[in-house]
């Protein structure tokens, strides 16, 4: 009987660091889908976008609204956990633009050649601050990634 009580405690221990586990290595990244044209008029929202150019060239961020770009920006390639901060700030200096939920969703764009652990890197960075209206410790951007 003692065996058996020690083999569902260590079964139970498990299943609940696995549990944790699990929700904290969980990576968000959704694509759009493609769909018929919506023939509403539609409101031009800005949105960030990031994009990781190959080679050891600089992170470059973008605001656009369509296919406007509003601001440019670049951050070292050696320090991805600044990227959120630049965007909490640009997102900070156009209120007009950013105010909106849609505006907390971050365009990643790379080229096929990227390493995994370094597009974790750069998503990590994107997601590194954390939403100042107190949502449980979510992160303040979501990471979109865009196809070729």
């Amino acid at each position: 009987m003692v065996p058996m009580i020690d083999l569902l405690m260590v079964t139970v221990s498990f299943l609940l660091l696995t549990a944790v586990w699990t929700h904290m290595g969980r990576l968000e990244g959704t694509t759009k889908v493609p769909s018929a044209p919506d023939p509403s008029p539609q409101i031009e929202h800005a949105r960030m976008h990031v994009e990781v150019p190959s080679g050891p060239n600089a992170f470059v961020i973008t605001v656009r609204r369509g296919t406007e770009i509003v601001e440019t920006a670049s951050v070292p390639r050696e320090t991805p956990s600044a990227l959120g901060a630049k965007l909490d700030e640009m997102r900070r200096a156009h209120p007009g633009d950013l105010a909106g939920d849609e505006s907390r969703t971050v365009v990643l764009h790379t080229d096929n050649e990227l390493r995994y652990r370094d597009m974790v890197a750069v998503m990590d960075g994107i997601s590194a601050p954390k939403d100042p209206r107190g949502n449980h410790g979510e992160p303040e951007f979501h990471v979109n990634l865009a196809t070729k």
